[in-house]
């Protein structure tokens, strides 16, 4: 009989929904995705959708009556680690539940506004619901040594290596000749720091390739403007955002490398997936996933903001260099971060809690 399990979001992203597969293709889970967002386009009859309301008060969220009905339906519960959603901790402490509990998330403190992992109160608040769940699932095994360092039971706490799907490459050695960033254009990312360090490595070779940029967002008219001005019309191009995998597949197996230096998120192991390296700062934002890049292997972590000037440079001098760390992170993404390799990280733990009763 099919473990019947709902997780419960606030939001279902598209770029979960091929994990969410390779999770039920196992065919020992019945999974049922519950969020508050817009039904999904992208879900097929092999995982079920609920809609559930979700309210405001104050820098609190939580969901409407129905939600603790909705719960005691199913045998595993798996609910994001958001802190502030009230219904997520009220599950923590029904007495005598009827459904298993998995907390699922970062685990450690992570936005644009903070390094990642700073000290925080709220630390203690994640050990409590931690010790009260019948297990944990974290992003990294970073999250996962510091909560056995906190006492808690090593044996419930398991891991989903945060990871994306990629297209297969048709082309084993397609020709390289860009650089390339893939993100939203906010002031936290750095985009300006990237332009200006482009600029800089221009005007001192006259060989340096093209940036592409992806993305969009409050800066996109600031970073036209820029352009403009340093008349950089033919050595910078604007793509906007674009979310046909296909045409960011062929983006990505043509780049050097993708550069981003004050952001690492997921776009490192999409980079990874493509054999691109990845070039961030070593305190850039992330969610863990900065974690992943291992310098002068498969990705640069560099220290100072001037760094950047001299990377773009080695980069054109020495491209077969990157092209070796692309071959390193596509190895380190097919060894370590595939999709199946994620999904088998919910499906442990869910057969954890159920095995334990």
């Amino acid at each position: 009989m099919k473990t019947k399990v709902l997780l419960v979001t606030h939001e279902l992203k598209s770029y979960r929904i091929p994990i969410f597969r390779k999770i039920v293709e196992k065919d020992s889970i019945e999974l049922t995705v519950a969020h508050s967002g817009n039904p999904s386009k992208d879900l097929d009859s092999s995982i079920k959708e609920v809609i559930i309301g979700l309210r405001k008060m104050r820098v609190f969220t939580y969901f409407e009556k129905p939600f603790i009905k909705l719960v005691n339906q199913y045998d595993v519960v798996v609910c994001t680690f958001y802190i502030m959603n009230l219904s997520f901790l009220k599950l923590a402490l029904i007495p005598r539940r009827k459904f298993k509990l998995i907390y699922w998330g970062i685990g450690v403190r992570a936005s644009y506004n903070n390094p990642f992992d700073a000290p925080t109160p709220i630390n203690q608040v994640r050990y409590m619901l931690a010790r009260k769940a019948d297990a944990m699932i974290f992003y990294s095994d970073y999250a996962r040594n510091k909560y056995i360092n906190k006492g808690i039971s090593a044996e419930k706490l398991f891991v989903m290596q945060n990871t994306v799907e990629v297209h297969k490459v048709s082309q084993s050695n397609p020709k390289r000749d860009k650089f390339l960033f893939v993100g939203s254009l906010y002031k936290s990312k750095k985009i300006f720091e990237l332009l200006e360090s482009y600029e800089k490595a221009r005007l001192q070779t006259n060989k340096i390739p093209q940036l592409h940029i992806v993305g969009n967002g409050s800066e996109y008219d600031s970073v036209v403007e820029w352009i403009e001005k340093t008349s950089n019309q033919d050595n910078i191009i604007l793509h906007g955002s674009i979310f046909d995998e296909n045409l960011l597949s062929e983006l990505f197996q043509t780049s050097f490398a993708c550069i981003s230096p004050g952001q690492a998120g997921l776009t490192v192991l999409k980079s990874f997936g493509y054999g691109v390296p990845f070039i961030t700062h070593k305190d850039a934002i992330t969610g863990g996933e900065r974690l992943n890049i291992i310098h002068n292997l498969n990705g640069i972590l560099y220290e100072k903001d001037e760094d950047l000037v001299e990377i773009l440079i080695d980069i054109t001098d020495h491209p077969e260099r990157y092209v070796e760390m692309g071959i390193n992170a596509k190895a380190f993404y097919h060894k370590e971060r595939t999709p199946e390799i994620m999904a088998q990280g919910f499906i442990d733990a869910v057969n954890y809690t159920t095995i334990s009763e």
